[in-house]
């Protein structure tokens, strides 16, 4: 693996790991808004939204986060996320997934 390709994965991976700290201290309080994770992740200074709709939408699929909105074609602005159970015990490091692992 190039060295850039080892810098993007870790970059993926640091991205993925703080949307499931962002969620996981609202955890028993709230579901946090797509706007409201997006301002999680300033310090990481993302080249956009989409980087976050990507990992979101993989950390939805692999189980540890779903969104909480009933509609089914809602926009991205508009959804609320929620970590699950099994994405609280990733984030603890209960469970661990190598693929968001350093």
């Amino acid at each position: 693996m190039s060295t850039y390709e080892e810098a993007r994965a870790r970059m993926i991976k640091q991205t993925r790991r703080e949307i499931l700290t962002a969620l996981a201290v609202m955890y028993s309080i709230e579901s946090l808004s797509f706007d409201e994770i997006c301002r999680a992740l300033t310090h990481l200074e993302l080249a956009d939204d989409q980087v976050v709709k990507n990992d979101l939408t993989y950390l939805c699929e692999r189980g540890y986060v779903r969104w909480t909105n009933e509609r089914k074609m809602m926009p991205w602005k508009d959804r609320f996320y929620k970590l699950t159970a099994e994405g609280k015990d990733v984030h603890d490091k209960i469970e661990v997934d190598p693929r968001l692992e350093p």
